[in-house]
C-alpha cells in the first residue's frame, strides 16, 4: 500500500484505530476521520509510529452539511484523490436491548448513522476515488446483520443494511472504476474490553487487528477480482 491515499472514516474506534494502523504499517498515507481532538491525536500518533503522512477530518456525516464539509476538509489538507475509502463508523452502542426495550426513534438514530451516514460518505467522496483511476471502498457490516442476533434488532437490521448498500454501490460504481466490498466482523473484543452480550451458535470473538487484517486484503490487489463481496469475520467457526 505504499503510496496509496486511504480515508478511514471513524477510524478513532477499535477497529478504525486498528485499520489505521494496518494501513500506515504498508506505508499508506492516512486520512483519519473522527471526533475533533482525537482524530488529530490518531493522526499525529501514527505519522510519529510508522513515518507516513496523515491528516485529520472531522466532518460529522450525520449533519446535513456533513459531506460539504468533509469535502472542504480534504481539498484544504491536499487530497485531490483516494485510493481507498473504509468506513469503520457505527452508532451502536453495545448494549443488548430486546425489541420490546428500544424506541422507533432509537432504532431510525442507529439507520441513519450506519447505513444513511455510509452513503453519503461514499458520494461525497467519489469524485476522490474515480480520479484515483482504481479507487476501492471497504464498508463495515456485521454478523449480526448476516446471522442475525438476540437483544440487536436495530443493529441486525443496519448492518444487513450496510450488506446490501454495498451490492448497490458495487453495480452503480463500477464504470467509475471503483470496487465496493464489504466485511461482516463478529464481536469484536480485547482483553481491556471483553464482550459480554449474547452470542448466536457458532458464533466466538475476534479481535479488532484480524478484522483490519481483512479490510486491508479487500483494499489490496490481491483481491482485484472481487467487487460486491461480503466476507464474513467470525472468529475461525463456520
Amino acid at each position: 500500500m505504499a503510496g496509496a491515499r486511504v480515508l478511514v472514516a471513524g477510524a478513532t474506534g477499535r477497529v478504525g484505530g486498528a485499520v489505521v494502523r494496518r494501513f500506515a504499517a504498508a506505508g499508506a498515507e492516512v486520512v483519519v476521520h473522527g471526533r475533533g481532538g482525537s482524530a488529530a491525536a490518531l493522526a499525529a500518533r501514527t505519522a510519529a509510529d510508522h513515518g507516513v503522512t496523515t491528516h485529520a477530518v472531522t466532518a460529522d456525516l450525520t449533519d446535513d452539511d456533513g459531506p460539504a464539509r468533509l469535502r472542504a476538509e480534504l481539498v484544504a489538507a491536499g487530497v485531490d484523490r483516494l485510493d481507498v475509502l473504509v468506513n469503520c463508523t457505527t452508532g451502536y452502542d453495545g448494549e443488548p436491548r430486546p425489541a420490546a426495550q428500544l424506541t422507533v426513534q432509537e432504532f431510525r438514530d442507529l439507520l441513519d448513522i450506519d447505513v444513511v451516514g455510509a452513503f453519503a460518505l461514499v458520494t461525497a467522496v467519489l469524485p476522490l476515488l474515480a480520479a484515483a483511476g482504481n479507487g476501492r471502498v471497504v464498508l463495515l457490516s456485521s454478523l449480526a446483520g448476516v446471522r442475525g442476533r438476540p437483544a440487536a434488532p436495530h443493529l441486525c437490521a443496519a448492518k444487513a443494511g450496510v450488506a446490501g448498500l454495498t451490492l448497490a454501490l458495487a453495480h452503480d460504481l463500477a464504470a467509475d472504476g471503483v470496487r465496493v466490498n464489504c466485511v461482516a466482523p463478529g464481536p469484536v473484543q480485547d482483553p481491556a474490553h471483553p464482550h459480554t452480550g449474547p452470542l448466536g451458535p457458532g458464533v466466538v470473538p475476534t479481535s479488532a487487528d484480524e478484522v483490519a487484517g481483512c479490510v486491508l486484503a479487500l483494499a489490496s490487489d490481491l483481491t482485484t477480482a472481487l467487487n460486491g463481496h461480503l466476507q464474513v469475520v467470525n472468529g475461525g467457526r463456520p
